[in-house]
């Protein structure tokens, strides 16, 4: 991670590691796996940052250090329970958490009715997908297929919205809107003076 960019490695495991630690104990069954997970990422900071790797956002590169993790552990041993594993591949690569206010919330909320409510249910709630078929009464098989259908409207939508930003190595770093997006920009516009009339 670029000295300049991050400026103090200490204080970035200071702000971070229990940010960290809590986005990884949502996603698997063991304390001592998202302990351990947790500590590889800020290992893998601490790395970056005296190879002087260029790093324009430090908490999306953090983020992404941390799925990526997750996804190798698991897939080379296979020993580590995922509690939230209904998310596919491709949503979890273009919907990372840490932007979820300022682009992901917004943007499902302009997507229809019929697959905003079950996507959010199921990628920011964290809702299993058979909770969310008995929440909506609707089938499971139903309920799977709005998901699906949601992440792919969504998916067109933040491509259509984002100028995505890539590292070095191509992988998401992070993402600005476009002015173009009008519909997207006043949605986030209302739900910012919604959060402000709440802390009012």
């Amino acid at each position: 991670m670029g000295k300049k960019a991050c400026c103090d490695p200490h204080q970035v495991v200071t702000d971070f590691y229990d940010k960290i630690l809590s986005y990884v104990n949502k996603r698997v069954s063991s304390e001592h796996n998202a302990q351990d997970i947790t500590q590889e990422v800020m290992g893998r900071m601490i790395d970056a940052y005296n190879k002087e790797v260029p790093v324009q956002n430090v908490k999306s590169w953090l983020y992404q250090v941390t799925r990526n993790v997750i996804a190798d552990r698991f897939r080379k041993t296979h020993e580590m329970e995922l509690v939230n594993d209904e998310m596919d591949e491709e949503a979890s690569d273009f919907f990372p958490e840490l932007t979820a206010e300022d682009f992901i919330i917004p943007m499902i909320r302009l997507l229809p009715e019929e697959y905003a409510t079950p996507l959010y249910l199921s990628d920011i709630e964290r809702l299993k997908q058979a909770d969310i078929a008995k929440k909506l009464n609707i089938s499971l098989s139903a309920a799977k297929m709005r998901c699906q259908r949601g992440r792919k409207k969504l998916h067109e939508l933040f491509l259509e919205c984002c100028n995505i930003h890539y590292t070095e190595k191509g992988a998401f770093d992070f993402c600005t809107l476009k002015t173009s997006c009008t519909a997207l920009l006043h949605e986030k516009d209302r739900m910012k003076q919604s959060r402000m009339n709440k802390k009012a």
